[in-house]
């Protein structure tokens, strides 16, 4: 009974993208803000599943409010994966999404990082003195420094990936 009722397919495919974007946005975080492998992971852990879990409970509160019609479709989209008119809203749904995770993980960063350091205060460097002389300039890369850029380029791709896995998956089942 259990069975025909629970969306095992949509759980697993949302554990599946959990497990994707954390090993793919924890890896620009170390890369990027120079953490460790361990500590990128754990953030990155932290904000997606909270990320995830607020979604969820969003959907449902928006799900209890919408009309009969709309509501029908919206979950049979969902969560049994079917449905060729409702494309444009959720385009519009998922554009936003986007957005509004992205903040969220950026400030979720912040929050996180300052949960972990506690009252500890930064070492700010200090001038050393003058710079030595060389032939060359200095090499210029391009170099993200802040929270927000490395946070902006972790989710970026890490969607970007998520929504090429989707789209392969549309089209194998499309060709089926």
């Amino acid at each position: 009974m259990i069975a025909s009722v629970f969306p095992f397919r949509t759980v697993l495919v949302q554990v599946l993208i959990i497990f994707l974007a954390i090993a793919i946005e924890s890896w620009f975080l170390q890369k990027l803000l120079k953490l460790g492998p361990r500590t990128s992971v754990e953030y990155t852990a932290i904000l997606n599943l909270s990320c995830t879990c607020v979604g969820w409970l969003v959907f449902f509160g928006i799900e209890s409010v919408l009309p009969k019609d709309l509501r029908e479709r919206l979950i049979g989209y969902i969560l049994l994966g079917g449905g060729q008119d409702i494309y444009g809203p959720i385009t519009l749904i998922a554009v936003s999404i986007l957005a509004v995770t992205f903040l969220a993980k950026w400030k979720g960063l912040e929050f996180v990082e300052k949960m972990a350091s506690g009252n500890k205060k930064s070492s700010v460097p200090q001038f050393m003195g003058p710079a030595t002389l060389t032939k060359r300039p200095p090499k210029k890369a391009f170099r993200v420094t802040t929270q927000f850029g490395a946070v902006l380029i972790s989710h970026t791709v890490s969607n970007i990936v998520i929504l090429a896995v989707f789209f392969l998956q549309s089209v194998s089942n499309y060709n089926l």
